[in-house]
């Protein structure tokens, strides 16, 4: 597994750094995502004021759930994206007590003349845990989302297709979990 946590961080990082020149991202903005499938479901929440952002993840999956919080300080990397660093805690179903951990990840955000591309990469040191997101949109809204994510306790591979409601940051989807075998569908709200 871990191989393939390093071959996807790289992967995320190497096509972050040949997309160019960054355009400047709005600072201030809250992001809240809510997916729901027959055997799992997963709610994040992210919010950023100035250069500190929060965020906030809970999963519920067959056999366990999980949850945690991140604090972030942001650090604009000159052409490259975000880098967001700071500490975090979490809890799963088998664990008695809340841990303590690192979290450290890196943003990119392009618009191109079809519309977007976003790519995230992250990792906590709380169970190892990865995560690397390839999104696209167009102009009207249409979007595609590929994520790989693992950590010591879970595994998954997803696709999704977003299709944003009017003008607003209101956008729902739909996807496939591809270890779970199992599809899903839910809504989110972008203001960044």
């Amino acid at each position: 597994m871990h191989k393939i946590h390093w071959r996807s961080v790289a992967l995320a990082t190497s096509l972050t750094l040949s997309l160019g020149p960054v355009s400047p991202a709005r600072a201030d903005g809250t992001f809240l995502q809510a997916d729901l499938g027959t055997n799992t479901s997963d709610a994040v929440f992210a919010i950023s004021r100035g250069k500190v952002s929060f965020g906030a993840n809970f999963s519920d999956y067959e056999g366990g759930w999980s949850t945690g919080a991140v604090v972030t300080r942001d650090f604009a990397l000159g052409g490259i994206g975000t880098l967001k660093v700071g500490p975090s805690i979490g809890r799963t179903l088998s664990d008695d007590n809340w841990r303590l951990g690192v979290r450290a990840g890196l943003e990119h955000y392009s618009p191109t003349r079809f519309g977007h591309v976003f790519l995230l990469a992250q990792y906590n040191t709380i169970d190892q845990d990865w995560f690397a997101l390839f999104q696209a949109g167009n102009r009207s809204g249409l979007g595609l989302e590929l994520s790989a994510g693992g950590s010591d306790t879970y595994s998954e591979r997803t696709i999704a297709v977003t299709q944003k409601i009017g003008d607003g940051p209101v956008s729902i989807r739909a996807g496939w979990r591809a270890f779970a075998k199992e599809a899903f569908a839910g809504l989110s709200i972008n203001t960044y």
